[in-house]
């Protein structure tokens, strides 16, 4: 191969790369999108059958809900079987989630208010739904812009060090 070759090889790679950077970030935004929306179903759909079956929080822990809860509920139940209460392993389960840190603080106080009466379960899981359900729709309608806003600066970047190179 000859130099001027290996440059234009050299920088359809850093444009690849570029656009791998793009991929992984937005997948990063989606994966987090998914996850507000998939516990804010979880806790909506709890605090239903709480209110219309009286089922109690473990039985509705066994339940699965999408990937994201499905592993937050899975943390709980683990923590649960080791002893742990109840509004414990909600919080550490909690704090592995892939959220912001207020989003993650508002899950995890979700536990202390889980082993009381009926009425107030639902309420707090009602409120918990409703916030993560805002932030969704808040991150859904910001969306479109962001997603523009990294693939200029990844095709960007990734442009003016392939041009660096030739």
């Amino acid at each position: 191969m000859t130099p001027p070759l290996l440059r234009w090889l050299g920088a359809g790679l850093i444009l690849c790369g570029g656009l791998l950077v793009r991929q992984e970030l937005l997948s990063e935004e989606r994966k987090l999108r998914g996850t507000r929306r998939e516990l804010a179903g979880a806790f909506e759909a709890m605090a239903g059958e709480i209110r219309l079956m009286l089922t109690p929080i473990p039985a509705l822990l066994r339940r699965s809900r999408g990937q994201s809860a499905e592993a937050f509920f899975r943390g709980v139940r683990e923590e649960l079987a080791r002893g742990t209460a109840l509004d414990d392993a909600w919080r550490r389960a909690a704090q592995s989630l892939p959220l912001p840190e207020e989003e993650r603080e508002t899950v995890a106080s979700l536990g202390a208010r889980l082993g009381g009466e009926a009425e107030e379960t639902c309420a707090a899981l009602a409120l918990a739904a409703s916030e993560l359900r805002r932030a969704y729709v808040r991150t859904e309608e910001q969306r479109s812009g962001h997603e523009r806003l990294i693939t200029s600066i990844c095709i960007s970047v990734s442009l003016f060090f392939a041009i660096l190179l030739l």
